[in-house]
C-alpha cells in the first residue's frame, strides 16, 4: 500500500469516528503537513493530533481501530515530564501511523484550532499552520526537524511565531536554531 492510499484509508477512518463524536476535532503534523506548506519531502509515517471526546476514553479509539480497521496497535502513555500524554501507532501497510492526543498538550490542542484546510492526497483536511508545526518539531528537536525548522520559517509570521514560542516555552530553543 502506497503513502497515498494508507494516507486516504486513514484521513477517512478519522472522518468516520469523527462524525460519529468519538473524536471532536484533528489536524495533519509531521512530514506530511510541511508539504503543504514547503517543498515535499519524504515520509515514513502519518501524523496527527486529535482532540477527544469528553466521553471518550483513550483506549477506546484504540479498541476501536483494532476492531474496524483489524490493525494492532501500539499505546504510549505519558509521565508529567512528557508533553504527549497519549499516542497510538498501527501499521497501514508500509506506513505507520500515529495517533497524538491534545489530553494535557495544550501545543497541539491550539494546533488544531488555528490549523486550516488544505487539499493533501485529494482529501480535504486540517493542517497545522507554519508557526504551530515548528513549535510542535522543537518538542523533540531531531536532526531531520531542524532542518524543517529552518524551511518552515520562511513561510512563518515571525513575530506570531516568537509570541507562540515565548507562550509554550520554548523561545530559548528556538533562538538556539538562528
Amino acid at each position: 500500500m502506497s503513502i497515498i492510499e494508507a494516507f486516504k484509508n486513514t484521513i477517512t477512518f478519522i472522518d468516520g469516528i469523527k462524525n460519529e463524536g468519538i473524536i471532536e476535532d484533528y489536524a495533519l503534523i509531521g512530514g506530511l503537513a510541511l508539504s503543504a506548506w514547503i517543498r515535499p519531502r519524504t515520509t515514513k509515517d502519518i501524523d496527527l493530533v486529535v482532540i477527544v471526546s469528553k466521553d471518550t476514553k483513550w483506549e477506546n479509539i484504540a479498541s476501536i481501530i483494532e476492531t474496524r480497521l483489524h490493525k494492532k496497535i501500539a499505546v504510549m502513555k505519558g509521565t508529567q515530564r512528557t508533553h504527549i500524554k497519549e499516542k497510538l501507532s498501527f501499521m497501514s501497510g508500509q506506513i505507520e501511523v500515529d495517533i497524538i492526543s491534545t489530553r494535557g498538550f495544550d501545543l497541539a490542542a491550539e494546533a488544531i484550532k488555528n490549523a486550516v484546510i488544505t487539499e493533501v492526497f485529494g482529501k480535504h483536511i486540517k493542517v497545522a499552520v507554519p508557526e504551530y508545526l515548528i513549535l510542535l518539531k522543537l518538542l523533540p528537536l531531531s536532526g531531520q526537524d531542524a532542518v524543517d525548522i529552518k524551511a518552515l520559517v520562511k513561510k512563518a509570521d515571525i513575530k506570531k511565531l516568537k509570541t507562540l514560542a515565548q507562550k509554550h516555552y520554548l523561545l530559548t530553543k528556538l533562538e538556539s536554531l538562528s
